[in-house]
């Protein structure tokens, strides 16, 4: 046996103890999570999250280097959705104020008051009773 097949052969044991070691503390650890409370698993939920935005970023940037035309029609694209609906939020806050009737406008024409008087059968102003 060479010298170099007994390095190889202990660093591969030594290896394979601390990835099972490795094993055993992470089958561990989701229970000692629990003890911790819910700020370890926020911890670990934010971490993936940065993760998963750090991949997507590199992938974003790599597909606006190869296809800046595309970049620039979904950007317009995006704005224009954006815009709509920020439209139809205050569309929906004017109506919840009350401040907008939603219908059709009707034109009234005005009437010559002098020519005609409005005779109030119930009134008592002006009579001599």
């Amino acid at each position: 046996m060479s010298r170099l097949t007994v390095i190889t052969d202990r660093a591969l044991e030594r290896a394979l103890d601390l990835a099972s070691s490795a094993g055993d503390g992470l089958k561990h650890a989701g229970t000692n999570l629990r003890h911790f409370g819910p700020q370890a698993t926020d911890w670990l939920k934010t971490g993936a999250a940065l993760g998963a935005v750090k991949t997507g970023s590199k992938v974003a940037a790599k597909a606006v280097r190869r296809n800046p035309a595309a970049t620039i029609a979904v950007a317009a694209v995006g704005v224009g959705l954006l815009g709509y609906a920020l439209y139809r939020k205050q569309q929906k806050k004017k109506l919840a104020n009350g401040s907008v009737v939603n219908g059709q406008a009707e034109r009234i024409s005005a009437r010559n008051r002098r020519t005609s008087t409005v005779v109030d059968e119930h009134s008592d102003i002006g009579s001599d009773a």
